[in-house]
């Protein structure tokens, strides 16, 4: 028996962000019966968009995050039934940031086929906006909230782009992202460069790169809008 393929859906960055979702992504959507999702809620209403006649009754969702992963249990016996499953993140690509990695793991682990679909990767669209180092980056994923362990934290990564020449991206809960901007004008050099995107793919979508020092004298607000911080002290 064929077995089954687990596709990995990208979801919209931003509300009104569903011109970034390739049109193909409909089709494949559209063949599938089973799906594991980060927020249930929130599929529904993605994959309504993709097709208005889509018959959600006739779906069955498997929740997969940071408080839900009892299902995985039931993805080796799906797929290799030959049923495919469709896993949507809550943002943006699959896998990438997210709990999706699992479910490639069970996959491969029972040799069926993984395959990646196309779509808005707001770290890649960060890195690509903000004018630094493209062939040296990583992705730290979110800071420590608290101190004194947030300042060390960012004196650490900006040393170690310095060092590296490397670009540093990292994210934040974005009701805390103006707490986030004030303590990296705090600790960072003045020469060091920031860039912060935001709204990505939205109506509002903002990219700003510009040094601690020019954020300093800066009046911008990004309470509350999902943003990606790209810090880079190396030299370019």
């Amino acid at each position: 028996m064929q077995k089954g393929t687990l596709h990995l859906i990208p979801n919209i960055l931003a509300e009104n962000g569903i011109h970034a979702i390739p049109s193909n992504i409909k089709v494949v959507v559209t063949s599938l019966k089973t799906f594991y999702v980060e927020d249930l809620r929130s599929a529904r209403r993605f994959l309504k968009m993709l097709n208005k006649d889509i018959i959600i009754d006739h779906l069955t969702f498997h929740l997969l995050n940071e408080h839900e992963n009892d299902s995985l249990q039931y993805v080796a016996k799906i797929l290799n039934r030959g049923e495919s499953i469709g896993y949507i993140s809550e943002a943006g690509c699959p896998n990438v940031a997210d709990p999706g990695q699992e479910l490639a793991k069970i996959a491969h682990e029972n040799e069926c086929t993984v395959k990646p679909h196309v779509g808005p990767n707001s770290i890649l669209l960060a890195l690509m906006a903000s004018g630094f180092n493209g062939q040296q980056f990583q992705f730290i994923g979110y800071l420590p909230n608290k101190q004194p362990m947030l300042s060390q934290k960012i004196k650490e990564i900006e040393q170690e782009s310095k060092l590296k020449n490397c670009t540093q991206l990292f994210i934040e809960t974005p009701y805390r992202n103006n707490q986030l901007l004030a303590e990296l004008i705090k600790n960072c050099a003045g020469q060091t460069r920031l860039c912060i995107a935001s709204g990505l793919t939205g109506e509002n979508e903002k990219i700003v790169t510009k040094t601690i020092s020019e954020w300093k004298s800066t009046e911008i607000s990004f309470h509350k809008i999902p943003a990606v911080f790209v810090l880079y002290a190396g030299i370019n």
